[in-house]
């Protein structure tokens, strides 16, 4: 693939971006997707469509005791994706991802060549613009590789959310998601999809999962603030 040009972008239009986010585990298809913009009054939107089947169940049924950053849904990922782009086309708004890894998932799941083709054109990596910035306002600054992500480069966005201040819990840091949705999975497996035999571990380990996703869109989404407000 053509090394992609990095257009620039107002705070406008990073203010009003619709910011995506897939989380699964490593081996397997992406098993959903967070979305998220902001729309009039400065009131977040926020979605999860879940791909995977065999999670369904619990995207079905399980209801936290507090809603924030949790937002899981049944859904085809075509479909969602076709509706994202128009979401995106009749609204005038950019999309962002952080780094290739959306990309690569679209490319690989949707199997209509002009279809990638636009998503490739249109959906903006974040990771680019934020090592710019960091570059021009932090170069002092060093990021080390974390050697128990040795998939992982060195500019991570949790390490660049720690930058700009932007303050994830403890419990939903990067790291954990993809044994989360591993373990809850497992578990419908062997009861036959059955929600009601989910321990409350593995709901909780479900709930962490999405929200530690919401973390990940808004962050990103505050970080392309961050980098379009510094502008000199």
């Amino acid at each position: 693939m053509a090394k992609k040009k990095h257009p620039p972008v107002s705070v406008e239009e990073a203010r009003r971006g619709i910011y995506i986010d897939f989380e699964g585990t490593v081996k397997d298809p992406a098993s959903f997707l967070g979305i998220l913009l902001v729309d009039g009054g400065d009131v977040p939107e926020f979605d999860q469509p879940v791909f995977e089947e065999a999670l369904w169940p619990v995207a079905r049924h399980h209801r936290p005791a507090k809603k924030h950053g949790y937002a899981p849904r049944e859904a085809d990922l075509k479909e969602t994706f076709d509706a994202l782009r128009e979401r995106a086309k009749s609204g005038s708004r950019k999309l962002f991802a952080y780094s290739e890894h959306e990309i690569d998932v679209i490319s690989e799941r949707i199997h209509c060549d002009s279809e990638v083709q636009w998503w490739q054109d249109n959906l903006i990596n974040a990771l680019p613009y934020a090592k710019a910035w960091k570059k021009r306002h932090h170069s002092e600054v060093e990021f080390k590789k974390d050697k128990k992500k040795p998939l992982s480069g060195k500019h991570t966005l949790d390490q660049f959310l720690n930058l700009i201040g932007y303050e994830v819990p403890a419990l939903l840091r990067s790291g954990n998601s993809a044994q989360r949705i591993k373990y809850v999975r497992n578990m419908l497996k062997t009861h036959g999809g059955n929600y009601k035999a989910l321990t409350p571990v593995a709901k909780r380990k479900w709930t962490n999962a999405c929200r530690h996703n919401w973390h990940d869109c808004e962050g990103l989404r505050e970080l392309m603030l961050r980098c379009t407000r510094d502008i000199p």
